[in-house]
C-alpha cells in the first residue's frame, strides 16, 4: 500500500511522490510527445480543405485508364483520384451534367502538389491558383495544369491516362 503524502511536500498535489523526481529521459520523452501533439493540432487547419474532397482508389481499365463511378459526384463537385504513376492524384471536377475535367494536381511552377479548395486548386508552396478546370488564375505558375481526356459510359467516368496529360 502506498504511504500518505504530507501537505507542502512534492507529490501532495498529485505530482511526483516525494523523492521520486522523473528522470531527464522521461521528462524529455513527455515533453517531445506534447510537442508532437501540439504540432499535429496546428496542422489540422491545413487539412480542412482536403476533408471536403473525396479521395478515391479507381478501378483500372485494361488499357490503363482509371474508372470512377459517377455517383462519387453526388455529394461533392470534385474528387481526387489516386494516380501512383504520377506520384500525385488527379482532380476530377464536374462542371455540369455530363461535363467533367481531369487534371494532375502537380503545380506547373515547381512541382508541388496543389489541393482543391472550394472553386479553386491552390498550391501551398508559392500560392499559385488554378480554376477547377486547371487553368491558371494566379501565378507564379504560368502554365495550366496537365489535363487528361475523360469518357462517360453508363454510370462510369473513365480518365484516359495513356495520354500522360496534355498541357494546354
Amino acid at each position: 500500500m502506498s504511504e500518505p503524502h504530507e501537505a507542502g511536500r512534492a507529490g501532495a498535489e498529485g505530482g511526483c511522490p516525494a523523492g521520486e523526481a522523473p528522470t531527464r529521459r522521461a521528462f524529455l520523452a513527455r515533453l517531445s510527445a506534447m510537442g508532437m501533439g501540439a504540432g499535429c493540432m496546428g496542422a489540422l487547419p491545413l487539412l480542412e480543405g482536403c476533408a471536403s474532397v473525396p479521395f478515391l482508389t479507381p478501378v483500372r481499365t485494361p488499357e490503363g485508364g482509371l474508372r470512377v463511378p459517377l455517383d462519387a459526384f453526388d455529394t461533392a463537385p470534385g474528387v481526387l483520384v489516386d494516380f501512383p504513376e504520377a506520384g500525385m492524384p488527379i482532380y476530377v471536377h464536374r462542371h455540369g451534367p455530363g461535363r467533367f475535367t481531369a487534371v494532375l494536381t502537380r503545380c506547373t511552377h515547381q512541382g508541388c502538389q496543389a489541393e482543391p479548395d472550394g472553386s479553386r486548386i491552390v498550391c501551398p508552396c508559392h500560392g499559385s491558383e488554378y480554376g477547377p478546370d486547371g487553368r491558371v488564375l494566379k501565378g507564379p505558375a504560368e502554365r495550366d495544369l496537365a489535363a487528361f481526356p475523360v469518357r462517360i459510359e453508363g454510370g462510369t467516368l473513365t480518365i484516359v491516362t495513356t495520354s500522360r496529360g496534355s498541357e494546354r
